[in-house]
């Protein structure tokens, strides 16, 4: 029996890791994407040892001319994607038109993020725009067809609460988690009728290993979001 292919756009030690595990562990062959070549080779022996079916791939999901090879050798590599979870985004706090309160945001004992000194410009803008919602229209596009072609498949992406309610020092942020769940909301009217799922997946909190947001347990409610019935299908998941 062939194995199912997921795509998962975004590594990290954090929740592109879990997302990786929790498929891999399901039988899926798992390909997945970084921008760092070093991180992508680690993280790609340390699954393969443990005896899963995965591949890492150094691309930048800004970049449709960098990702369009990359999408051509997964599918040489594993085949056509069943599932493709975008979890690329780029986070940092920012603020539009005054500078920061903040120079270092943590919550936890989660990892934290410096702010950025000045005032969001045009050119950020754009360039955090190109990441944390193009790079997803342009995965989809990507996958789309073969999804279309056998009747199903999944396009999961990762929200969270700045979608429904923006923080002063996550401005940036914000809008881009608010435009991503309107690209997801779009998407779930298109492709439902072609039996192909696209669901949103709003995490209401902050990830940390060991509390109810543990990576892990998120990144299993994703693989029960994919494996839903289409009766079941919503535009959002919110995971609370």
């Amino acid at each position: 029996m062939n194995r199912p292919t997921a795509v998962v756009i975004g590594i990290g030690p954090g929740l592109g890791q879990a997302l990786v595990r929790a498929f891999a562990l399901d039988g899926f062959n798992v390909a997945f994407v970084g921008r760092r070549q070093e991180a992508v080779a680690e993280h790609e022996a340390e699954m393969r040892a443990e005896g899963m079916a995965v591949a890492g791939f150094v691309g930048d999901a800004s970049k449709p001319d960098v990702m369009d090879p990359v999408f051509a050798a997964i599918a040489d590599r594993f085949g056509p994607a069943e599932v493709l979870i975008y979890n690329a985004a780029t986070i940092e706090p920012a603020r539009f038109t005054t500078s920061p309160a903040i120079e270092h945001v943590q919550y936890g004992e989660a990892a934290g993020w410096d702010a950025r000194t000045e005032p969001a410009d045009f050119a950020y803008l754009v360039d955090t725009f190109r990441t944390n919602v193009a790079g997803a229209h342009h995965a989809a596009t990507r996958v789309v067809p073969d999804m279309i072609a056998r009747g199903r498949g999944s396009i999961l992406l990762t929200g969270g609460v700045l979608a429904f309610d923006p923080w002063i020092e996550w401005g940036v942020t914000a809008l881009g988690k608010a435009a991503l769940r309107s690209l997801g909301h779009s998407l779930f009217k298109e492709l439902g009728p072609h039996g192909v799922q696209a669901t949103t997946v709003a995490i209401h909190g902050t990830m940390q290993a060991g509390t109810a947001y543990d990576h892990d347990v998120i990144a299993r409610a994703y693989l029960d979001v994919h494996k839903r019935p289409q009766a079941e299908w919503t535009p959002d998941f919110h995971f609370r």
